[in-house]
């Protein structure tokens, strides 16, 4: 196995540009030297020399590193110090699709981030928001559709309609995945704007029309 002088690593494989490349120190998640790199030399050189100051930020006659090189691991590669092991590793991740340029995040990403999605019931205001509200239970990954309150919260329970979340409990108004709210959500804003229509229409018929503009007949 190659050796070569200290801070600086012997790299070994090729670079596949359907890959991304991550150093890692185990057990420390905030380590400086955990970059997304899409070379792999560039990836072993920096996170080598990362390690060296980590490890020996003073380097004299008594404390300086051994010969680093980089072991190809089952996920990766790891780096050895005067062949022994360290806590630094190149683990190899594959790219699906082009990677965010820094400091962006992508529509998924985005998405993961969101708890709560308004769905405005159509035909205008039903009361209220005039909205309906798909919202994620804080103690888990459920979600539910809810009227949006900040007290008094109700849920859209099937086969009922509005319950109090107080009354059936957050499993029953927390129970579907982001999905089936979203669309459930929709449902429910257009029954409720086809209610408060019907509403208008059996109490107020003078003021209501048609899409002809004549009375409902």
């Amino acid at each position: 196995m190659a050796m070569h002088t200290p801070g600086h690593c012997q790299q070994y494989g090729g670079t596949d540009p359907a890959e991304l490349f991550e150093p890692s120190w185990d057990d420390n998640p905030t380590w400086e030297g955990s970059e997304l790199y899409s070379d792999l030399a560039t990836a072993q050189v920096l996170s080598a020399d990362a390690y060296v100051l980590e490890m020996y930020p003073v380097q004299d006659e008594d404390d300086r590193p051994g010969d680093l090189v980089w072991v190809r691991a089952k996920d990766g590669w790891e780096l050895t110090d005067g062949d022994n092991p360290t806590p630094v590793s190149i683990n190899v991740r594959p790219v699906r699709g082009r990677p965010p340029p820094p400091g962006t995040m992508t529509a998924a990403q985005q998405l993961a981030l969101a708890s709560e999605f308004r769905v405005p019931i159509p035909q205008g205001s039903a009361g209220g928001c005039g909205e309906v509200v798909v919202k994620q239970d804080l103690t888990g990954d459920a979600w539910g559709v809810t009227d949006g309150a900040l007290t008094g919260l109700q849920a859209w329970i099937d086969g009922e309609g509005w319950r109090y979340v107080s009354d059936v409990g957050r499993a029953a108004a927390f129970r579907r995945t982001r999905e089936e709210a979203l669309l459930l959500a929709h449902q429910v804003a257009e029954l409720e704007a086809a209610c408060y229509q019907a509403e208008i229409a059996a109490t107020r018929p003078e003021e209501y029309t048609g899409p002809s503009g004549d009375l409902p007949g």
